[in-house]
């Protein structure tokens, strides 16, 4: 009879199962080493399967140093219940993030991961520069009946002025460049502390003497290299520049072109 009472009681004492918990992968969601931008929204997900399931906490730690913490009651979830949570960072570093589930029986189970949130690269560069470039360069007309005409400029101050905004990628800034009151707008890539531009086929004018009081603003059609450096508060442009329009002067028509480079350093306005 007490070998019967054992039997049924080793038969009444089921074993307790400790819960489990993995990461949710997803499009969208962190993961191991995953990079994220600061300010952007991004997703946490874990996979939680247990019997009675009561509650799951994450917690976010950047160097030991507590960023974010958050219980979630999961009482009366399915035995395999899928969280998923919206959030961002203000800081940037290398932050580690841990989530435990609890059972009813008090048995847990955890999981962690290391990501990196970084400045969205273009941040630093966004704003307004003015100042004045220098251009050097040859400019050649060639017109029926006239001598072709070249003219060397040598250092010729330009006033500049940009206007940075983000673009539709991460890395990627919209940059509005006037030039001697031409208004242009270039898409550039961001490298480090480099955006650099590549503009085909942009129209442009300017004045030019011909000499004899003769006049012209040409119609352009310019394609520009553009690298812009930052350095603090300036904003250090280099550049190369070729293009070639039309010219009518009178009774004469003919060909205008440019071959040039600028540069020069725009003061971050306040």
């Amino acid at each position: 009879m007490a070998c019967c009472i054992g039997l049924l009681l080793l038969a009444g004492c089921k074993k307790k199962v400790a819960p489990t918990i993995t990461v949710f992968q997803g499009e969208g969601y962190l993961t191991e080493n995953a990079q994220v931008y600061a300010n952007e929204n991004v997703k946490l997900g874990f996979v939680a399967t247990g019997e009675k399931l009561v509650e799951l906490e994450t917690i976010i730690t950047k160097d030991g140093i507590l960023i974010s913490r958050s219980t979630e009651s999961i009482e009366g979830q399915p035995s395999s219940y899928t969280s998923s949570t919206n959030i961002s960072f203000i800081d940037t570093g290398t932050m580690t993030v841990m989530a435990t589930v609890t059972d009813a029986n008090g048995l847990t189970a955890s999981t962690s991961y290391n990501f990196d949130c970084i400045e969205k690269p273009y941040e630093k560069f966004l704003g307004n520069y003015e100042g004045n470039a220098l251009f050097s360069g040859n400019m050649e007309v060639n017109m029926d009946g006239v001598d072709p005409m070249q003219q060397e400029v040598t250092e010729h101050e330009v006033p500049v002025s940009v206007v940075i905004s983000g673009g539709p990628a991460v890395d990627e800034v919209i940059i509005l460049l006037q030039m001697d009151n031409q208004e242009m707008e270039l898409a550039g890539k961001v490298d480090g502390n480099m955006i650099t531009c590549e503009a085909d086929h942009v129209s442009y004018s300017f004045n030019y003497d011909l000499g004899g009081g003769f006049n012209v603003t040409p119609e352009m059609d310019v394609s520009y290299i553009v690298k812009a450096t930052l350095d603090g508060n300036q904003l250090m442009i280099d550049g190369t520049c070729i293009g070639s329009g039309e010219v009518h002067v009178l009774i004469y028509n003919g060909t205008i072109s440019v071959d040039g480079i600028i540069g020069g350093s725009l003061n971050k306005l306040p």
